[in-house]
């Protein structure tokens, strides 16, 4: 059986793994986006599209995993009890401000059922999907460090 730290680190190598593949889509992409207008002349009309997409991903999968700053003056000073209500506290709002979020997303997700980029020809759904798992992840990631302390892999100050 594995340990929930050794599950939050295999979590963590799988985020950073797929947002350093998403980077790297989001570079060849570019890259064959510049390449194909300015030396053979041919446009790629989908390529933007795909582009934003892929980096909006890269966003939201990245977020997830870094450590976020705040300022913890107040809960370093503090009595060891109060600073650890504070920082559930602070926890308890970051989960309840992205599981706004994700509901909101979800219904992003349910308004653009029928809406398709352009060029690319996808769903706009895998757009605000993002969303939806992005802030997913960013709860599971809070709830994690909360309950295990935090991560020292994470990068961040």
């Amino acid at each position: 059986m594995i340990s929930p730290r050794a599950a939050r680190r295999l979590l963590g190598r799988l985020l950073d793994i797929a947002a350093a593949a998403l980077l790297l889509g989001v570079l060849g992409v570019t890259c064959a986006q510049v390449a194909a207008r300015y030396l053979l002349g041919v446009p790629m009309p989908w390529g933007e599209e795909l582009t934003r997409l892929l980096f909006v991903w890269l966003v939201l999968i990245a977020a997830s995993r870094a450590r976020h700053m705040r300022i913890e003056l107040v809960a370093d000073r503090a009595p060891p009890g109060l600073a650890r209500a504070l920082r559930w506290f602070g926890a308890a709002l970051a989960v309840a401000l992205l599981a706004l979020l994700a509901w909101k997303g979800l219904g992003l997700i349910e308004l653009t059922a029928h809406d398709r980029y352009t060029a690319l020809g996808v769903s706009l759904q895998y757009l605000y999907a993002a969303v939806v798992i992005g802030a997913a992840l960013w709860i599971v990631t809070i709830l994690l460090d909360l309950v295990l302390g935090p991560d020292e892999d994470r990068a961040g100050p």
